[in-house]
């Protein structure tokens, strides 16, 4: 119990000590129920995936989606993605729940265009454990034939800290993927540290800024500006850029003027199944 106090101050130089709760033993049941449980939620198809719509806002129409991972557990219900991704990622079982999530979503590209004869592209997320799986490259596009799209139908989504913490083996692993014909996104942009130095020489083909900076920009003349810098940046790059966390009409007039190509978050939709 004392192990497990400790564990809650340590690394962090503001907090000397901890006291033990029954708090911290339910969460500790929780994660390993999670972890005991997440083969056969694969098995029985408890994992599901959501749609976010990405809007252009120049033309008005969607333009694509995010695959957003849920598990909806037979005995708990509907379990957060919060308590089961990161300690997926610290367990490396991320990449069973990432292959599942883009067959699921390249699936439903096929359905889409089955049903409705279009195409609408779907981003799934591509964890930095997944990019050191030397078979990974070989893997997506074994998926993508089987589901009878094209490789562009299927957007990777690499955030920005794993482009910093590993950066020439990820731009090897990412230049192999664009050559191969895949759209490559740059998730969670201004989240991390990377260098404008940097950002010049990475394979990318969207840009997908931080909400943190959306939610300020209709308040704060610091991250308006900001986002004026990137909206330079991505011009110079010659990359369009996606809005992430859109929450109200301020926000999304003030980037339809920036020149914000495209935006995504709950002010046109919350992440949805695919029927709805």
């Amino acid at each position: 119990r004392a192990h497990l106090a400790l564990n809650t101050v340590k690394g962090r130089y503001t907090s000397r000590y901890a006291f033990y709760d029954e708090k911290m033993r339910a969460a500790l049941v929780e994660e390993q129920m999670i972890l005991r449980e997440m083969e056969t939620a694969l098995e029985e198809n408890q994992f599901c995936i959501h749609l976010q719509p990405v809007y252009n806002v120049q033309e008005n129409c969607i333009v694509g989606s995010e695959a957003l991972v849920r598990w909806n557990h037979p005995e708990f219900g509907m379990v957060s993605p919060a308590s089961f991704i990161s300690l997926f990622e610290e367990n490396g079982l991320i990449q069973l729940v990432d292959d599942y999530v883009w067959r699921k979503a390249a699936a439903q590209v096929k359905k889409w265009q089955d049903e409705f004869g279009v195409t609408i592209p779907v981003s799934v997320n591509v964890s930095r454990i997944d990019i050191q799986d030397e078979t990974i490259v070989e893997n997506i596009i074994s998926i993508v034939e089987e589901a009878g799209i094209e490789r562009k139908d299927l957007h990777l989504e690499i955030t920005e800290s794993a482009y910093a913490s590993d950066t020439q083996q990820l731009i090897d692993k990412v230049t192999e993927f664009r050559e191969k014909g895949f759209v490559i996104e740059m998730d969670d942009f201004g989240a991390g540290y990377s260098s404008l130095n940097m950002l010049t020489s990475l394979p990318i083909d969207i840009l997908k800024v931080d909400m943190r900076f959306i939610r300020g920009v209709s308040e704060d003349e610091k991250n308006l500006r900001m986002m004026e810098l990137i909206m330079d940046i991505a011009e110079f790059l010659k990359v369009p850029v996606v809005a992430e966390g859109v929450e109200d009409e301020d926000q999304y007039q003030i980037l339809k003027k920036l020149g914000c190509e495209m935006i995504q978050g709950y002010y046109f939709s919350k992440p949805v199944q695919a029927a709805e």
